[in-house]
């Protein structure tokens, strides 16, 4: 399959959840993709947003091929979100912070800064098993 690329501009905010799960389950669909996979990708992005804070809008872009799931979300302006993400190792087991849920429910994940604002967009990869 060639690479598709998705993209969303959405509201942030609890009302605007459902509307990015339909999003993320069409492209669950898309690639084959299990309930645990699909679970996994909507734990990531959820969280994401929820850490990222009140904010009017945020894009999300999905990039699909036959091995992965490219995820790119921002501008984001969470100079918090960026610290969590890059800052030192995680805590020890059983505290459970957005890094450590990111590092368990995708492959890889990113942070790159878009602007003089310290706005930051974040990247999360999941490779598509049996692609």
């Amino acid at each position: 399959m060639p690479s598709d690329r998705i993209e969303l501009t959405t509201p942030v905010g609890r009302d605007w959840d459902p509307v990015v799960r339909l999003v993320l389950g069409g492209i669950a669909d898309r690639l084959n993709l299990g309930f645990e996979e699909l679970d996994d990708l909507q734990l990531a992005v959820e969280r994401l947003l929820l850490e990222a804070g009140p904010q009017a809008s945020v894009k999300l872009s999905f990039e699909l091929s036959d091995h992965s799931l490219r995820t790119r979300i921002g501008p984001l302006r969470a100079a918090a979100l960026a610290e969590a993400l890059q800052g030192p190792p995680p805590p020890p087991p059983g505290e459970l912070t957005l890094r450590r849920i990111l590092e368990t429910v995708v492959d890889s994940f990113g942070v790159e800064d878009v602007g003089h604002d310290g706005s930051l967009v974040v990247r999360l990869e999941k490779v598509v098993q049996g692609g």
